[in-house]
């Protein structure tokens, strides 16, 4: 029998092939921690899974502590709940694990269908991370259909191109259907490791879309998804299209490549390594190990090459986001003062790594992170600019023009590019951030109840940060849910492994000294003190 295709409990199904979890239609938004260990949980319903066991399917072989797991644990928890029985769905066996206790429905996947587990990528001694990029498919017989088809292949195809490291092979949309084209370039050598498949069918103001990525080799697909885009104005619909999907279809082969063997020496090692850091980059918003894990990575490739500029711009995003955490996180935090070398270094870094990617948006986003975390916030604006003027369509870019112009007081132009990015990726990994920069956008203006959904987002989304939840529970208090408020904050402290929260500890890390943001974070102490949290 085949593996499931989804699974059905309670309200939710969770789709195994596109990792989705929905609740009656709408799309509930997971990170891919919990998103790993809700599917081992549904795999195994009804059993007792270890802690081990849960550990290793979110984690692999990594060496994390295990407050990592029950603070994910915590987080999915808030997301299934329906009522105020926390444990419908997953019931905790102290010191053992979990067991989802919901019952779970399959649906079997129907024979000769697509793959929803990894297969080996076939290596065939290329280098580097190659696609071959077919043409969309679109409606026949129309020619409009097909020139929107055309456009978003072009697009996608100058998006993969810029990112370092990635080679992009078109193929001639000669072929008269997309099998026979498949069937064609299996026919001989395999002339790149991946072949990217797609197919738009275009509407007024969005369009469904379809996105699939196989095996060169062995011609099984490895990964795949269906989503609706809605047309949000900021570019032509076939750059916003192939924006999403670039960006999509990056992530998800960064992350495969990081998983494979790492080979002994020479260039092929030194592009492995940029994959691994970036791939645990991105993991890095919520769980600090890896941050550290993408600056040893990073580190490494420039032993090798020094001007590697996919390493210099992920090791500055690395050490300003470790800075970050490290300022907001930890009960005892270094001094702003005595970071500022690291801060010295990711700037030198980020200036090398645009000079020498200057067509990559992903190299002038890192150059904004730093500045925006030096308070030049002027300058930070400047750069993400730069890179929205080479993809109008980045969603982080997008996000990070919002938190800029809050950090900088401009509350009334922080919102749109936020609400815009979210529409444009709203799935990302780090949307759990970005709907916290809404909810401090209604929280400023006292609109408590409608940020509060946007606090519990990044809260469930972000789970380790503590802004997040100290604006969540504040906004609860101002709003006259005092006993919700104390509950959320005693278990997120102790799902932290009993954080000590002070408001003193919160004053004294700021990244403004803006009025309007400042009068925003004495609001939020104000409502802590509402419920009891002490000064110092």
């Amino acid at each position: 029998m085949g593996k499931p295709s989804s699974f059905a409990f309670g309200p939710f199904v969770f789709h195994t092939l596109s990792r989705r979890l929905e609740r009656q239609g709408d799309l509930i938004v997971l990170n891919s921690r919990a998103t790993d260990l809700l599917l081992l949980l549904l795999g195994r319903a009804g059993e007792l899974v270890t802690k081990d066991d849960l550990l290793q399917a979110a984690w692999g072989n990594r060496v994390v502590a295990e407050n990592n797991l029950t603070v994910h644990m915590a987080a999915l928890r808030r997301v299934l709940r329906t009522d105020d029985d926390a444990d419908r769905y997953i019931l905790t066996e102290h010191g053992r694990g979990y067991r989802f206790v919901m019952p779970v429905e399959t649906t079997q996947a129907e024979p000769g269908g697509l793959i929803d587990t990894p297969a080996p990528a076939g290596r065939s001694g290329m280098p580097g991370l190659s696609v071959l990029v077919m043409p969309v498919q679109c409606l026949p017989n129309d020619d409009k259909s097909r020139a929107f088809a055309a456009e978003v292949r072009r697009h996608l195809a100058v998006h993969l191109s810029r990112v370092p490291g990635v080679a992009v092979v078109g193929m001639p949309a000669g072929p008269n259907s997309l099998d026979d084209a498949i069937m064609t370039s299996a026919a001989v050598e395999p002339i790149a490791r991946y072949v990217l498949r797609t197919a738009v069918r275009p509407g007024r103001r969005d369009a469904q879309l379809v996105v699939m990525i196989d095996d060169s080799s062995s011609g099984a697909t490895l990964w795949a998804d269906r989503f609706e885009h809605r047309h949000v104005g900021l570019a032509a619909i076939e750059s916003e299209i192939a924006s999403r999907l670039s960006h999509g279809v990056i992530t998800e082969l960064i992350d495969r490549e990081a998983t494979g063997p790492l080979e002994q020496e020479g260039s092929a090692r030194v592009a492995q390594s940029v994959f691994r850091g970036w791939s645990a980059l991105n993991r890095g918003l919520l769980v600090h190990h890896d941050l550290d894990e993408a600056r040893q990575w990073f580190e490494r490739v420039l032993v090798d090459d020094p001007l590697n500029a996919s390493a210099m711009a992920g090791l500055a995003y690395a050490i300003v986001a470790g800075n970050i955490r490290a300022t907001t996180d930890l009960r005892a935090s270094r001094s702003n003062a005595a970071m500022g070398s690291e801060v010295r270094r990711a700037d030198e870094l980020s200036m090398q790594a645009v000079a020498r990617a200057p067509d990559w948006p992903r190299a002038w986003f890192c150059r904004g992170y730093v500045r925006l975390r030096q308070g030049r916030f002027e300058a930070a604006l400047t750069a993400f600019q730069r890179g929205l003027s080479l993809d109008p369509c980045d969603a982080e870019c997008l996000a990070y023009v919002g938190h800029v112009q809050f950090l900088a007081g401009r509350l009334e132009e922080m919102r749109a590019p936020l609400e815009h990015a979210l529409t444009l990726c709203p799935r990302d990994r780090g949307v759990g951030l970005w709907h916290h920069f809404l909810g401090q956008y209604h929280f400023c203006h006292a609109l408590d109840e409608q940020a509060i959904p946007y606090f519990v987002q990044g809260t469930d989304l972000c789970p380790g940060l503590v802004y997040p939840m100290a604006f969540l529970v504040a906004a609860l208090a101002h709003a006259g849910r005092l006993t919700e408020a104390r509950r959320t904050l005693v278990s997120w402290c102790e799902a932290m492994g009993g954080f000590d929260l002070t408001i003193d500890h919160l004053r004294a890390q700021v990244f403004s000294d803006d009025p309007i943001y400042l009068a925003c974070h004495d609001r939020m102490h104000r409502g802590l003190g509402l419920l009891g949290v002490p000064q110092g």
